[in-house]
């Protein structure tokens, strides 16, 4: 005789009754050490979280313990069963201790070998804007990897010492960094099928030529050569296969100018330039030949946005002409 329970709907455990692979899949939405826990549901969970393909550690809070999460990290990559990678993300909002850099190389090593596809490194201290010489330096095996297809890293340190091979790459963003003319270009030579690259909190960079044809997007969002010489501050683009191009926040008194930037479809102008207190005059005279320059080289763009710091330089030049 059947009972009233075997006919309720809600006493059937439907979560038991899917697939492995759909269960990892639901678990991989979960924060890494919540997925974690559920271990203990039964024997079958036990070894699930294993299998997640996403692994993405944070820790926001500056005041958990450094080693624990050190600890936690490499103890769950221990556990990792996966052959491949989706993405392996680290954001570490600690001040970055030269103690545990051996500890991190391991990690990006592991997420190398299992063709990890999204590598996101984030070391950068919440509320420090200030350019700090000492960065987590990404070891030279990171620099040849094919399965790479996007890179995001943040306070490391960008040296490649011999050439690199990005043969996959197609997005790349590096911010709260030093560069060199010479890094990019390795970077560009090693990066044949790039189609995004974005710069933020940057300095250093005074020449982005890019021949790749697959590159159409750039962005370039505040800069750390404020207080630098304003005659060392030009950023010459020269980019003829460029289709989008964005400059954004604050980028110091940076002078871009566009030498070649003949496809373009759309620009973003949202940018506003440092003025020197005593020669705020002299200042705008000079943020209007720069509008004008890159207005001009943008004459055959079809989508043109203007921030508030574009539209106070034509304001200015529309009332010093009145005058």
């Amino acid at each position: 005789m059947s009972t009233e329970s075997d006919h309720d709907p809600g006493s059937i455990d439907r979560i038991s009754e899917l697939h492995d692979s759909l269960l990892v899949h639901i678990l991989s939405f979960l924060p890494i050490g919540d997925a974690i826990k559920t271990q203990v549901l039964s024997k079958r969970w036990k070894y699930l979280c294993s299998f997640i393909p996403s692994l993405v550690f944070r820790s926001d809070s500056v005041g958990r313990d450094i080693y624990k999460f050190a600890e936690f990290v490499s103890n769950t990559l221990i556990l990792c069963n996966c052959t491949r990678l989706k993405k392996f993300a680290v954001v570490f909002r600690f001040y970055f201790i030269q103690q545990y850099e051996t500890e991190v190389n391991l990690w990006t090593r592991f997420a190398a070998g299992k063709g990890t596809e999204i590598l996101h490194l984030d070391f950068h201290r919440l509320g420090e804007y200030e350019f700090d010489e000492f960065r987590y330096e990404l070891p030279q095996h990171v620099y040849s990897n094919s399965s790479f297809q996007e890179l995001h890293f943040s306070s490391c340190s960008v040296t490649p010492k011999a050439g690199v091979d990005w043969n996959s790459l197609k997005k790349l963003s590096i911010g709260y960094v030093g560069l060199s003319d010479e890094v990019i270009q390795k970077i560009l030579v090693g990066s044949p099928v790039l189609e995004i690259l974005e710069l933020y909190y940057f300095l250093g960079v005074s020449r982005l030529h890019f021949s790749n044809a697959s590159l159409k997007k750039l962005i370039l969002r505040e800069n750390w050569d404020g207080k630098s010489n304003f005659d060392e501050l030009q950023l010459e683009i020269f980019a003829p296969n460029l289709q989008s191009l964005e400059m954004l926040g604050c980028l110091g008194r940076k002078d871009c100018r566009l030498v070649d930037v003949s496809s373009l479809v759309d620009a973003t102008l949202n940018f506003d330039l440092c003025h020197e207190e005593e020669d705020v005059l002299e200042d705008y005279g000079r943020d209007v030949n720069i509008l004008r320059r890159l207005l001009e080289r943008l004459a055959h763009v079809k989508s043109i946005k203007l921030g508030t710091w574009a539209l106070q330089v034509c304001l200015f030049t529309f009332f010093s002409l009145c005058h």
